[in-house]
């Protein structure tokens, strides 16, 4: 019975560390968006898209550690599309950035795509959870 307890705290804290990342992720993000131009320390073509991919990936995968239903996971990872579209029209207003349809379609893409991956390895963990 000791080990059940064990068990729910250990997932407890997991859930309660993967909400602090999330939330502190997204603060991260949001303050280098609305940051006046930062020098990328890395150069080549498509560096700025890449981190925009990244990042937005990141961001729609961890709503699905963060709730248990894949309902809340999902929606939460869709208003990640909903920042990002949200901040490059906030970088407007904000000197040295522009509004960019392509950073606005890296931001999309990098969420469906964090969408995808978590879909898939979540159905896998079912699986083998099921297995054991």
């Amino acid at each position: 019975m000791k080990q059940a307890g064990f068990t729910q705290d250990t997932e407890q804290w997991v859930k309660r560390i993967f909400q602090v990342l999330w939330f502190v992720s997204i603060i991260l993000v949001s303050y280098l968006s609305l940051t006046p131009r930062i020098q990328i320390p890395y150069e080549f073509s498509g560096a700025d898209k890449l981190g925009h991919f990244l990042a937005y990936l990141w961001l729609a995968v961890l709503p699905f550690y963060v709730f248990k239903r894949p309902r809340s996971a999902l929606m939460g990872a869709l208003l990640m599309i909903v920042l990002g579209v949200g901040l490059e029209f906030a970088q407007i207003h904000v000197p040295g950035r522009n509004f960019s349809l392509w950073d606005m379609a890296a931001d999309c893409a990098g969420a469906v795509a964090g969408i995808l991956v978590s879909g898939r390895v979540k159905r896998s963990d079912m699986r083998l959870a099921g297995e054991n």
